[in-house]
């Protein structure tokens, strides 16, 4: 896989920046995380292509076509923190086990689907699966890893990422082209076989909480209450809305709408994005070491505003290819150090419920950037989508200018009255 052939030019043996291996994760551990951080693109960049044949299937318009995207991150609203919960009592591997197995076997389900109605239950139903991994692949590297260190092996997990970024939606394209509709959701399966994968070599679950539920809830809540966490809440949803309404749900919509591209050539283009992300997340620890969370946060946004300027204004395919490149690099730049901030914001026996806050801001974001895209679709095209997200963008680029010191603050561990 992947992951694996990477593994030798991402972690070196000796030198600088070696790996860690007495305070790390394995090889084999490491590849793992990595795979299910490249998981969690799954439930939509496999069948973005396919979203107007969905529709089309089905008789729906677009407007109710991008629900099919929402559906599937619609749980995380509320599973992620009781995900994260969970970890915290019974451990990581105990819980990201039968979330592969719940997302894998229900998009096989869906394959078999009839109506719109099964369809959307069933992507419902993965969702209760897929809303742990990233959640939980980054509480994961959070437990092994520190400082500079843990953002340069969290960006080498958002590599993995951006492998199947960049692979997935040219392979739900081909296989739309292929199968019909249908057939990206075979794609789903490797979840099962990644199951298998993590109940045997991940690290063993060796601690559990004792205490009562209530008890574990009120020793997490001083972490949850910190200044900078509230920050690092509101800046989540606002930036997976950016990209989840434009970079997977308008793009697909836009492509064909504007320049009639075919699902092949939908899936090579919604691929792109993957390429400046990777260069970014390959880089990630040396940027991180030269400059400030707050500083790459706000070079991500002045991205953002750039690349979706670009994409309203171009007027055929090749032209709109610079822009969208320019969206995987801003969203590295944005996505990255943010997440090495909330496995930072509290000490292990609670990353997980901190991480999960996070995963439930994230979900917020994705969940509305579809409803978003919805509501401007109704009055107007793809192209008043685009403008908004780059209105939006400028004003987050001033929110984060201005909040900058709580971002880059380091974390104060305080202890709740028992």
């Amino acid at each position: 896989m992947l992951p694996v052939l990477l593994h030798d030019q991402i972690m070196p043996s000796d030198g600088v920046g070696q790996y860690r291996r007495d305070v790390g994760l394995r090889r084999s551990q490491l590849v793992v995380v990595w795979l299910i951080g490249a998981a969690v693109i799954l439930p939509n960049a496999t069948i973005a292509p396919a979203i107007p044949d969905i529709a089309d299937a089905f008789g729906i318009s677009d407007q109710t076509s991008v629900f099919i995207l929402m559906t599937a991150h619609a749980p995380g609203l509320f599973m992620a923190s009781v995900i994260g919960v969970a970890a915290d009592r019974y451990g990581r591997r105990r819980i990201i086990v039968p979330c592969l197995l719940v997302f894998g076997l229900g998009g096989l389900v869906i394959m078999a689907s009839t109506n719109l109605a099964m369809l959307l239950t069933f992507r419902f139903i993965q969702g209760l699966g897929s809303s742990g991994f990233l959640s939980l692949a980054l509480v994961i590297i959070g437990d092994n890893y520190e400082g500079v260190e843990r953002t340069r092996i969290i960006g080498q997990n958002a590599l993995s990422m951006n492998l199947s970024v960049a692979l997935l939606p040219a392979a739900g394209g081909l296989l739309t082209e292929l199968f019909g509709w249908r057939g990206p959701f075979a794609l789903h399966a490797f979840t099962i076989l990644l199951a298998l994968f993590a109940a045997t070599l991940l690290p063993p679950d060796e601690r559990r909480t004792p205490e009562p539920l209530r008890h574990q809830l009120r020793q997490a809540r001083p972490h949850l209450m910190q200044r900078e966490v509230g920050v690092l809440l509101l800046v989540a949803p606002f930036t997976f809305l950016v990209f989840f309404a434009v970079g997977i749900t308008t793009m697909p919509i836009h492509l064909e709408n504007e320049f009639g591209a075919s699902a092949g050539i939908r899936g090579l283009i919604l691929s792109l994005p993957a390429v400046t992300a990777g260069l970014i997340a390959l880089s990630m620890g040396r940027i991180a070491s030269r400059h400030s969370i707050s500083t790459m946060v706000r070079a991500g946004y002045i991205g953002f505003v750039i690349c979706l300027t670009g994409m309203a204004l171009s007027p055929s395919l090749a032209v709109i290819i610079a822009p969208v490149l320019v969206l995987g690099a801003a969203d590295q730049l944005v996505v990255v150090p943010l997440q090495s901030r909330a496995a930072s914001l509290a000490p292990e026996e609670h990353r997980a419920v901190m991480v999960a806050a996070w995963g439930t801001a994230i979900r917020i974001g994705q969940v509305s950037g579809p409803a978003v895209v919805a509501g401007l679709l109704a009055v107007g095209n793809t192209r008043l989508v685009l403008w908004g997200a780059a209105a939006l963008s400028a004003a987050m680029l001033i929110f984060v200018t201005l909040v900058r010191t709580y971002i880059d603050r380091e974390p104060r561990f305080r202890s709740a009255p028992s």
